[in-house]
């Protein structure tokens, strides 16, 4: 739908032609030859050391504008996500993550699945190889990390709550905000997709209409009590929740939806 053979088939094209790229593969979806009309594309780029990546890094923006001229881009560097990291967006729908590697990658599970553009001397296939004999790693959080969270949470929660309460739908959103921005992302990371507690914290809801959103922050707090105790049971964790409290906020709660 959005083109992404077109710029596979272009960017194979490129880096044959590029002395300096020694191998360059895909990865992700992909690699695992899963690929949807909307799939976005993880390249591997990689090079036979760190001096010719940081010349090729120097040079990354015209690459990845090279490998579709006519096709207007946009690109950004995304090194808050890992060193070296490009991504790009063809005005053809595109998006395409653009990792710049040396030879010395450590194999990874994540690239057990490739589907090879260019290789140099069976590198990639030994590569593959070793990264399907390697395990995943096993999410973590501390239970001082998730006493930071729990504590954060329950402070602007409660703002968002009594705020909504009086009829407030302006005040309170850029709270919500950052309420889901703190807590859900790092419980998600850490809940694998089959925990059922992990499907309530996937809503979001904030509407024109305070009661119905005072009605789905109490299943907002339900969702994130349930995730809570499931990261704790799962990582085994020494977190007490201070119950006593929780149980009155939540009968007050009920009493406020009557």
């Amino acid at each position: 739908m959005f083109e992404q053979e077109r710029v596979i088939t272009r960017l194979q094209q490129r880096v044959l032609a590029e002395k300096g790229v020694a191998v360059c593969f895909l990865a992700g979806s992909y690699g695992r030859r899963r690929e949807n009309a909307f799939s976005d594309l993880d390249v591997a780029i990689l090079f036979a050391d760190k001096a010719a990546r940081e010349t090729a890094w120097a040079g990354r923006r015209e690459f990845v504008r090279s490998v579709t001229p006519y096709v207007p881009a946009r690109s950004f560097d995304a090194v808050h996500i890992r060193p070296y990291l490009h991504i790009t967006l063809y005005s053809n729908g595109a998006k395409v993550d653009y990792r710049y590697e040396t030879l010395a990658l450590p194999p990874n599970p994540w690239d057990r699945d490739i589907r090879i553009l260019k290789d140099h001397n069976g590198w990639a296939l030994q590569y593959q190889a070793a990264c399907a004999q390697t395990a995943q790693p096993v999410p973590r959080m501390t239970a001082a990390e998730l006493e930071q969270l729990d504590e954060r949470f329950w402070v602007m929660f409660w703002d968002v709550y009594r705020q909504v309460l009086r009829g407030d739908r302006d005040k309170p959103f850029t709270i919500y905000l950052e309420l889901l921005h703190v807590s859900l992302p790092p419980l998600l990371a850490v809940l694998p997709p089959e925990e059922p507690a992990r499907q309530g914290l996937l809503a979001a809801y904030f509407n024109r209409d305070t009661k119905a959103t005072a009605g789905h922050l109490r299943e907002l707090l339900a969702a994130y009590l349930a995730a809570r105790t499931a990261v704790v049971r799962r990582l085994h964790l020494m977190f007490t929740p201070d119950t006593r409290f929780e149980n009155e906020i939540q009968r007050l709660m009920q009493t406020k939806a009557k």
